[in-house]
C-alpha cells in the first residue's frame, strides 16, 4: 500500500464509543466510534518514501495489519474504458511490461461492483500490486502512464487506486445529492430497487411505454398479441447475434430492436409462478410477458432470469416481447442455453416462434434503468467510491465523455468535481482527459458530439481553478474508440499535474485560445498557456480553423505569427471554431513542449 504522505485517513467501523488506535512510524494516533460505530483518525504529514507497518487496532482486541506500506502520494484513476484499458493494450507493451518492475509505483484495482445504496466498505479487501513484470499488463494503462512519468519529475512514491468501467455514463459516478433535482424521478426508482427489485423493475417498464408514446412511436409492440407476432418477420436464429442473420438491413446495425416469441400453456400450468428464462442478450433488455414489465438487465455477459408471479400467466398463448438495445459490435439474442418458462413445479416450456420488429429511427436511444451499471444514476458512485471514505488523494486522473457524447457534459463535470470533493477533501485536483479523436474525418465543416464534449471539459476545468486538461486530439484513432498510444498521454496528464499540484514551471495543457479580436476582413487569435511559439507539421499553414457566422461554418486559411494566428477573410464571423469534428486533422503545436493546440470554439470579440 501507498499511504498518503499529507493529510492520510484512516476511517471503518466498531462498536459505537469503543476506543482505535492507528499506529504507523512508531506514531499512534487514538480516536473513538461515534453512535453509529463509524471512526476517523487523521495521521500527521510524513516524509515520502517512509516504510514500516500499519495497524489498526480496538480496545475489544480486533486488529488489522499492512506490511510493507510506503508513504508517497496516491491518485484516484476513474472513467470508463479509455481508462480501464490495460497495458497490454498500449504500444510496445512487451518492452513497457518487461521493463517495469518499481517498487514505489504500487496499483490497488477496484472491482466492478454497482450498488443501489451507498457502501461504507467493499465486499472484499482491495489487494495492492507493486509495478512489475507479472502485474504491470493488467494495470490501466493510462493510470501506470501517469504514474511513471510523474514519478521521475517528483521522485516520490506514487500509489494509484483504479476504479473504473467501460461504457459507464458520468451519472453513474455521481452521488444522489450531486444529480437533484434533475434526476430526483431516478434516483427515487433506484431507491426503490434497493428495496424492492420486482416493483422497481415494474415501474421502470411502465416508465419506457410512457417515453415510448410520448416520443411519437407508432403502436404498443410490448403488449402484442400472438396474432400481432405473426406479422413481424421471422427471426432466422435467436442462437446468433443480428449481424449473423444474414440480413443487409441489420449487418452493421447498432441500436434497438424488439424481439417477440409465445409459449403455451395449460390451465393448471398458467396457475403456477415460473422463471423466464431468456439466455445471453447483447447489450442491453426491457423484456415484457403478456404486456406487463418484468425485468430490465445491462451487460451481454449475464443470462436473463426472470421472476414471474402467479398470476402472471394465462392458459393458451402467452407472449414474451423484448426490446433489445445493441451499443455497438455485435447486438441481440445469441447463445445456445435454452429460452423458455420454468414453472413453479419443475416442468420446462420452450419459448417458440421467435420473431422480431424494428424500431424507428427516432426511438434508437431508449431510457436507461437507473440501476443500468453503464448508463443509470449513481450505482457506480456508490459502490465503488463511496467504500473508500475521505481517503487523502493527492488527485484524480478523469479520463470518461465517450459515453456522453451528444449530451449537455459541462455541468455535470463541474457537479462532479464538487461531489468528489466533498468526500475527500476540498483540494482536490482533477486531471480531465479531453476526448482523442475518434470516428470518420470530415471535408467540410460540421457539427459534431464528440467536438461539443470536448469544448464541455474544456470549460469546465476553466471555470474550476483546481482541475488540469490533457489533450488526446491528436493521439486518438479514427477508427478505434480505445486509443493504444496512452504512453504520450501519461505524459500529457503527469505534465498537468506536476505544473498544477507540485508548482513545476511551464504549460500545463498547451495553448488555449485567450481571445479572438476582429482587424479589418480578419481576425486575430491570442492563445495561453505558450512556452515556445507555434509550429505547423506537413503546411506552411495552419489548418482545421472555421469561421462561423449565425449556423453556418466554412474553412479558412489561418496564418501564424509566433504565439497568435490570423484567420483570412473573416469579415461576418461571429465566433470561431478550431479543430472542431469527431476526428479532426490539427497541425498546430507549441514549438517548445510540442503540445498540441487546444481544440475551442470561441466568440469573437465585439
Amino acid at each position: 500500500m501507498v499511504l498518503p504522505r499529507h493529510a492520510a485517513v484512516v476511517s471503518g467501523r466498531a462498536a459505537p464509543g469503543e476506543v482505535v488506535t492507528v499506529s504507523f512510524f512508531n506514531i499512534s494516533q487514538l480516536a473513538a466510534a461515534d453512535d453509529t460505530g463509524r471512526f476517523q483518525v487523521e495521521l500527521p504529514d510524513f516524509a515520502p518514501g517512509k516504510s514500516g507497518r500499519l495497524s489498526v487496532a480496538t480496545a475489544s482486541g480486533d486488529r488489522i495489519e499492512l506490511e510493507d506500506v510506503v508513504s508517497g502520494d496516491v491518485y484516484l484513476c476513474s472513467g470508463q474504458s479509455n481508462m480501464q484499458a490495460t497495458v497490454r493494450r498500449a504500444l510496445n507493451e512487451d518492452v513497457v511490461i518487461s521493463n517495469s518492475a518499481n517498487d514505489l509505483i504500487r496499483m490497488a484495482t477496484v472491482q466492478v461492483n454497482p450498488s443501489p445504496k451507498p457502501l461504507d466498505k467493499f465486499p472484499s479487501p482491495v489487494a495492492w500490486q507493486k509495478a512489475a513484470p507479472e502485474t504491470v499488463g493488467d494495470w490501466s494503462a493510462t493510470c501506470y502512464f501517469f504514474a511513471a512519468a510523474l514519478q521521475k519529475r517528483v521522485q516520490v512514491p506514487i500509489g494509484l487506486v483504479h476504479a473504473s468501467l467501460g461504457g459507464s455514463n458520468i451519472t453513474t459516478w455521481m452521488s444522489p445529492q450531486a444529480l437533484l433535482p434533475d434526476y430526483a424521478a431516478a434516483e427515487n426508482l433506484l431507491s426503490l430497487y434497493a428495496d424492492d427489485p420486482d416493483k422497481a423493475g415494474a415501474e421502470f417498464g411502465h416508465s419506457f411505454e410512457q417515453w415510448w408514446k410520448n416520443s411519437g412511436a407508432p403502436g404498443t409492440p410490448w403488449a402484442a398479441s400472438a396474432a400481432d407476432l405473426r406479422t413481424w418477420q421471422a427471426a432466422p436464429d435467436v442462437a446468433q447475434n443480428w449481424e449473423k442473420w444474414g440480413l443487409r438491413e441489420l449487418s452493421a446495425y447498432d441500436g434497438p430492436l424488439w424481439y417477440g416469441a409465445t409459449v403455451t400453456l395449460t390451465g393448471e400450468q398458467a396457475a403456477q409462478a415460473a422463471t423466464l428464462e431468456l439466455g445471453r442478450v447483447d447489450d442491453i433488455d426491457q423484456t415484457w410477458l403478456n404486456g406487463q414489465p418484468v425485468g430490465f438487465t445491462s451487460g451481454a455477459g449475464s443470462e436473463r432470469r426472470y421472476r414471474v408471479p402467479a398470476g402472471g400467466l394465462v392458459a393458451g398463448d402467452n407472449v414474451v416481447v423484448l426490446n433489445v438495445v445493441d451499443l455497438w459490435s455485435f447486438g441481440g439474442m445469441y447463445g445456445d442455453a435454452p429460452r423458455q418458462l420454468k414453472l413453479a413445479d419443475g416442468t420446462v416450456v420452450a419459448l417458440k416462434d421467435w420473431r422480431w420488429y424494428p424500431v424507428p429511427a427516432a426511438q434508437k436511444y431508449p431510457p436507461r434503468a437507473p440501476w443500468d451499471a453503464t448508463g443509470g444514476v449513481s450505482i457506480l458512485k456508490n459502490g465503488m467510491i463511496s467504500p473508500m471514505g475521505p481517503f487523502g488523494f493527492a488527485g484524480a486522473i478523469w479520463y470518461q465523455g465517450e459515453s456522453n457524447v451528444g449530451q449537455p457534459y459541462q455541468g455535470l463535470l463541474t457537479r462532479l468535481f464538487k461531489d468528489w470533493r466533498g468526500q475527500f477533501g476540498k483540494d482536490l485536483v482533477f486531471a480531465v482527459v479531453q476526448l482523442a479523436n475518434n470516428g470518420p474525418r470530415v471535408t467540410q465543416p460540421t457539427e459534431s458530439g464528440w467536438a461539443r464534449l470536448r469544448e464541455d471539459q474544456r470549460l469546465a476545468v476553466l471555470a474550476d481553478g483546481n482541475a488540469t486538461l490533457a489533450t488526446a486530439i491528436d493521439i486518438g484513432e479514427p477508427t478505434d474508440i480505445h486509443p493504444a498510444n496512452k504512453q504520450v498521454l501519461g505524459e500529457r496528464l503527469s505534465r498537468a499535474m506536476a505544473i498544477q499540484l507540485y508548482g513545476f514551471n511551464g504549460s500545463e495543457s498547451g495553448p488555449q485560445i485567450k481571445s479572438v479580436v476582429r482587424v479589418g476582413d480578419r481576425l486575430v487569435l491570442d492563445f495561453d498557456a505558450m512556452e515556445g511559439d507555434f509550429v505547423t507539421y506537413s503546411s506552411h499553414r495552419a489548418i482545421g480553423f472555421e469561421a462561423c457566422a449565425g449556423d453556418v461554418c466554412r474553412y479558412v486559411d489561418a496564418e501564424v505569427n509566433g504565439k497568435s494566428v490570423m484567420l483570412l477573410p473573416a469579415a461576418d464571423a461571429t465566433r470561431v471554431r478550431f479543430c472542431w469534428a469527431d476526428s479532426p486533422t490539427c497541425n498546430l503545436y507549441d514549438g517548445k513542449t510540442g503540445l498540441p493546440a487546444v481544440p475551442f470554439e470561441q466568440t469573437v470579440a465585439p
